[in-house]
């Protein structure tokens, strides 16, 4: 009965994150093709987005799918009323899919406002061709004019909307999982196995999206180096985008930030002014940790 309470919160919150990033992602595109009179000219690269599926947050929504838990064992056999959030449909209600088509439409409008209009009209240009961020030429040659071309203008908006994402599935995660160090002992009989001492949260939002997501740029970038392929026209991308360019790790910073008030301002508001049963029992158990202490 616990896990099956459990379960059903978890897959909930996964379906509803899923339809929420897929959503999310065609926004940004639908906007830029306002922009550009729905010529049909693409916002991002093919293989940058077809890579979003994975550093899109699914491994951090999957962790959560299996690992997320709003009360504890012992406090649920001791409150069996706690049951009633799945026939008061408190996981999955025309509320909650509004309050997540909302929250959908607020990051995209965020993540694409916040980000294109700073590129636009030479806000995106270098200086030169090595950039603000590197130009460390001692002759200060003025460069071959890389500016803020298609690639790097939708690499952005793409990077921002990864983080926000990421973010996102960081904070429907109700219990964090930050796991012992050292992950594993070699001490026979002591502590427990690695499956049990992992941060499966952080390695989920860090190694598996966010770290991911920067090491595919470069291994992008590397392979269109070789030679002629559908992975050529990403040469020199990552390496203006993210070395050269002090405007893109500033989106990056701007665009999730205010995104993310807007969702942890609406959490706030709706948990002191419209909180639901397993939000209250959540309070309790809290203060009852606290007692105990």
């Amino acid at each position: 009965l616990i896990h099956g309470r459990w379960n059903f919160m978890r897959m909930s919150k996964a379906v509803l994150f899923f339809f929420y990033k897929n959503a999310a992602l065609v926004s940004t595109m639908m906007l830029y093709s306002v922009k550009c009179l729905h010529s049909g000219t693409t916002l991002y690269d093919s293989w940058v987005l077809s890579v979003f599926n994975f550093v899109g947050a699914s491994l951090p929504v999957v962790f959560m799918a299996v690992f997320d838990r709003d009360l504890s064992r012992d406090y649920v056999m001791r409150n069996p009323e706690v049951y009633q959030s799945g026939p008061r449909k408190e996981y999955m209600s025309l509320r909650t899919f509004i309050r997540w088509v909302v929250i959908c439409v607020v990051h995209v409008f965020t993540v694409y406002y916040f980000s294109a209009p700073p590129m636009q009209l030479g806000g995106g240009v270098t200086s030169a061709y090595k950039g603000l961020m590197g130009n460390f030429s001692s002759r200060r040659v003025v460069g071959d004019g890389e500016g803020g071309g298609i690639k790097i203008f939708g690499t952005t908006i793409f990077g921002n909307l990864v983080y926000v994402v990421t973010l996102k599935a960081l904070l429907e995660t109700r219990s964090i999982i930050n796991g012992e160090f050292p992950t594993f002992t070699c001490k026979k009989g002591k502590g427990e196995g690695w499956p049990s001492r992992m941060g499966y949260t952080w390695v989920g939002v860090s190694w598996f999206s966010v770290l991911f997501y920067i090491w595919f740029l470069y291994m992008y970038q590397l392979i269109g180096r070789s030679g002629p392929s559908s992975f050529f026209p990403f040469v020199f991308v990552t390496e203006h985008l993210l070395n050269m360019r002090s405007i893109t790790w500033f989106l990056s910073i701007l665009a999730p930030t205010i995104a993310i008030i807007f969702d942890v301002t609406g959490k706030v508001y709706s948990n002191i002014f419209y909180p639901t049963q397993s939000q209250i029992h959540a309070e309790i158990e809290a203060q009852e940790r606290k007692k105990n202490k």
